[in-house]
Order: structure tokens, then sequence, then C-alpha cells
């Protein structure tokens, strides 16, 4: 069984519509190698070399990534560059990719639902700015109000990441019951939760000073990083794509650890 590489577009954008990406986004095809049929997909937050060879040696036909390889634009393919060459070992081992960037954040039971949904929170919804809904972000309640300290352990179990792997901004003892979050780096929804009655905002890649800002806002952040807040798009996407292609390709998840980040 498989599926030609147009019926897999359809199928990869039934899950999470290409239309609903940002304007500074570039969700959709990276790369299409031919118009041969596809059979075996794997799932990825991200391309490294370490991702394309696993997609290698699993002889599959397409990656479906989280984060798109061509972001900025590109003007050279150069194989001395990591973006040029990341595309020349792809298409020489002919393999296609697909990125679901902002439209996977977007979507119901996307990253930041799934985020959402993985701590508890009740009630949740979109930010709200007047009569517009952001639908990056997430606000949610607790079932029961709880430290920033005690947040910071119920986050690092649930993304299974070490304590040390997370940081925080605001006062340990600080109780929560309001959550707002943006899986990824989402500092600069930071006043949006705010204003949303947000006591703790959930995100990444969190600068020093967003960290100040927050402080002078009263608003607790936790930053448990970029890789922790997303790593699971393999399984998630996969898991939805399985539902769209009813057995006409095989979907697999990568199980390469691409956090760069380590700690002591």
């Amino acid at each position: 069984m498989a599926l030609r590489f147009d019926e897999m577009i359809q199928a990869i954008e039934s899950v999470a519509p290409a239309y609903l990406q940002e304007g500074w986004d570039n969700s959709g095809i990276q790369i299409a190698v031919n118009d041969n049929v596809i059979s075996r997909v794997l799932t990825a937050l991200e391309l490294t070399e370490d991702v394309i060879q696993e997609s290698i040696d699993e002889d599959v036909d397409m990656i479906i990534t989280h984060h798109p390889l061509i972001f900025g634009g590109i003007k050279t393919v150069d194989f001395r560059d990591m973006t040029g060459s990341y595309i020349l070992k792809l298409i020489e081992a002919g393999i296609s990719v697909y990125s679901s960037h902002t439209p996977f954040d977007k979507i119901e039971g996307g990253n930041n639902d799934y985020l959402a949904e993985l701590i508890g929170l009740r009630d949740i919804s979109g930010f709200t700015d007047c009569e517009n809904v952001e639908m990056i972000g997430r606000v949610g309640m607790l079932p029961y109000p709880v430290t920033l300290e005690d947040m910071v352990e119920i986050i690092a179990e649930k993304l299974d990441l070490e304590a040390e792997q997370i940081r925080f901004v605001g006062y340990p003892q600080q109780m929560i019951s309001t959550v707002g979050m943006c899986t990824g780096a989402g500092a600069d929804l930071m006043d949006l939760a705010a204003a949303n009655g947000c006591q703790l905002f959930i995100t990444g890649d969190l600068k020093y000073h967003d960290a100040q800002k927050a402080k002078a806002k009263g608003i607790a952040v936790i930053d448990a990083g970029h890789y922790g807040t997303e790593k699971s798009f393999a399984d998630n996407f996969a898991g939805k794509l399985r539902e769209k292609v009813a057995g006409s390709v095989e979907i697999i998840e990568s199980k390469v650890d691409i956090d760069p980040f380590g700690v002591i």
C-alpha cells in the first residue's frame, strides 16, 4: 500500500491545514524529490545529521518535521553549509521533506493543546485580545492551586526532563491557578498571557530581557526549553496522520534525541 505524492500532501494537510500558518512561517513542502508513491514516512521535530541517517536506515520516502528546513530563504545550495548539506543528502537519498510548523501549533490537539492536557489544565482556550483569538497560545485552569516550585516539578515529570533543564522566573512559593503557554519560542505572547489573567506562562527560549520584563510585570514564567516543550511532535503528529492514511502508508516516529543542550 502507498499514496501518490500529492495524496500524501493532502493527508498531511488534513491534519494541519497549510493556510493556518503565520505570515512569517515557511510550512509546507521543503523538498519534493519526485512524484513517486510514498510508502514509508518518518516524523521528527527537525532535521539533523542523525535524523537524516535514521531516515536512510529506515528506508523512508518522506520526512515530516515541525521546524522547517528552509526558513529565511536560500540563495545557494552549498555542501559546506548545514542546510545545503542536508538538502543534498536528502535529494541523493530520494527523500522528500514536508514541515508543519505554526499550523500544528494552532490546531486542536496540536503542540499547545498536547502540553496543556499533559499538565492537566481545564477549560483550555486560545488567548483573547478584544475580539481576536490567538490560536497558537493556550490558557487554562489547574484543577487546584499549586506553588510555582511544584509546577516546575510537574513540568519536569510530564516532559521527562531533568530539573536542571528548566529555568523559571518568579517566587517559588507563589500560588498558581491560571496557566498560559506557547510551545517553542513564545516569549512574544507573554504580554497576552498576562492580559488573559495568567499567573504563569510556560514556553521555551526565554531571553534575559524577557525574564526581567516578566519579573517586573509580576507574571511567573517557566522556560522548559524549545526542545522540551515540542519534543512530543513526532509521536503526536504520527498518531494523527495514521488516522488519515488508514494503513496506506507506514508512519514511524524518530527515536533520535536532538536536544543540543546538556546538563552536568
